[in-house]
């Protein structure tokens, strides 16, 4: 592991990435669980993160204490290849011990309308989480949230009816929800990512940046730095 700046942290390889990743997500569960009793977590979507997702599956915790939370979904049916908890149940929680009422997906299948009131319900009936994880796309979006897009600043859950990759219709937690954390792990793996890295050397802002909750770490493949950056 290297470090590039400030809480930007550098691995060699996927692995070595998703495992450093999980452990400090186990250690933090740990703690909150004998602090507050228990865990809340935020999922991302994307082949970034799937295999954390497996480590963590085969990792020891107090399960019955974890809370699951979604960043953001896309607006298709139950178990449609396309949707971001289908890939997640598959490996991690369709065989797990973290009880059912314990995961709190988004509902797109009831609609965009009826997910969101559903979801701004759920997201109520907590005040800060723990840890939020999120992907970053090689346009600097994070969840369902892009460049140049404008949301509503006022709501927890926002609709995004024209997003720039398929599908167009998406339900998201807002920038201010997501900065309701204690810490923000963003991921970027890639070389597609390289442009990417490289604005962010430059500090150009992109909609990753409103989201950096009480303390920020971003993970960082080395795949996904420029040549002329790499240490």
């Amino acid at each position: 592991m290297k470090i590039l700046k400030d809480s930007w942290l550098v691995f060699d390889n996927e692995i070595a990435l998703s495992e450093a990743l999980a452990q400090d997500i186990l250690s933090i569960a740990k703690k909150s669980i004998f602090k507050r009793g228990y865990f809340s977590l935020v999922l991302t979507g994307g082949k970034s993160v799937l295999t954390l997702y497996k480590i963590l599956s085969k990792s020891n915790a107090n399960w019955n204490k974890w809370h699951i939370y979604m960043s953001d979904e896309r607006c298709v049916p139950i178990g449609h290849k396309d949707r971001g908890d289908q890939v997640i149940n598959e490996i991690w929680l369709d065989n797990y011990t973290i009880p059912k009422k314990n995961i709190h997906f988004i509902k797109t299948e009831l609609g965009l309308i009826e997910a969101q009131k559903e979801y701004e319900k759920v997201l109520k009936k907590i005040n800060k989480f723990d840890v939020v994880l999120l992907s970053m796309g090689k346009d600097g979006h994070i969840s369902s949230l892009f460049p140049g897009h404008v949301y509503p600043e006022n709501r927890d859950v926002i609709i995004e009816r024209n997003s720039p990759k398929l599908p167009m219709e998406r339900v998201s937690m807002s920038y201010n929800r997501l900065n309701k954390a204690s810490n923000i792990f963003k991921i970027i793996m890639g070389e597609l990512k390289q442009p990417l890295v490289k604005s962010l050397l430059e500090n150009k802002v992109f909609p990753a940046d409103a989201v950096v909750g009480k303390r920020e770490k971003i993970f960082i493949h080395n795949n996904a730095i420029p040549k002329k950056d790499k240490l």
